[in-house]
């Protein structure tokens, strides 16, 4: 049910916020979000790293490698899951209501989501040497910036914050049971 709804939002996205929508209703189209998300973020990194690996590409370390062994656990955790999605959804998400009433609103919205994933490619290590493979590897970024300015236009930006705080938070928590291996 909500794939079609997204389906039919990537065709003509609009500014129609779902205003007397029952909290019930929220929660479902906040956890199926959450749930595609992850089902095809993570389908999307295993198709790459498949391709990278069968092509020899290094990519180098991820910047959240870093993090971890900088700060302590509850520090990454404030920045990666608190701090982070916050700012990021206020920078990306918040001025979509700018364009509220525009036309230039579908150009406005997709932009959101193509910045978002590109500044993302700043995690990779060697990011500046695979531009050429830059669409892959923000896919999975750009694919949440889309979920995340929907979230953001249906519901309100808060609930944008909500799922990029549960995204960021299940990612922590994977990583961190990883460490611990």
């Amino acid at each position: 049910m909500i794939l079609k709804h997204l389906w039919h939002f990537t065709l003509k996205p609009s500014y129609t916020p779902l205003r007397k929508a029952p909290s019930s209703l929220r929660f479902k189209i906040l956890v199926s979000l959450i749930f595609w998300n992850l089902i095809l973020g993570v389908g999307i990194v295993m198709i790459a790293e498949g391709l990278f690996q069968w092509l020899e590409i290094d990519m180098g370390k991820h910047k959240t490698e870093d993090l971890f062994l900088k700060y302590s656990y509850f520090q990454v955790f404030a920045l990666m899951v608190l701090l982070a999605p916050i700012l990021e959804e206020v920078i990306f998400r918040g001025p979509l209501v700018l364009f509220k009433r525009s036309s230039f609103f579908p150009l406005a919205f997709y932009l959101s989501c193509l910045i978002f994933g590109l500044v993302h490619l700043g995690n990779f290590e060697e990011g500046a040497s695979l531009l050429w493979w830059a669409p892959l590897l923000i896919a999975p970024q750009a694919l949440m910036g889309f979920f995340l300015g929907y979230l953001r236009v249906k519901l309100g930006l808060h609930y944008a914050i909500l799922m990029h705080m549960s995204h960021n938070g299940i990612l922590f928590l994977l990583i961190s049971l990883i460490d611990q291996v």
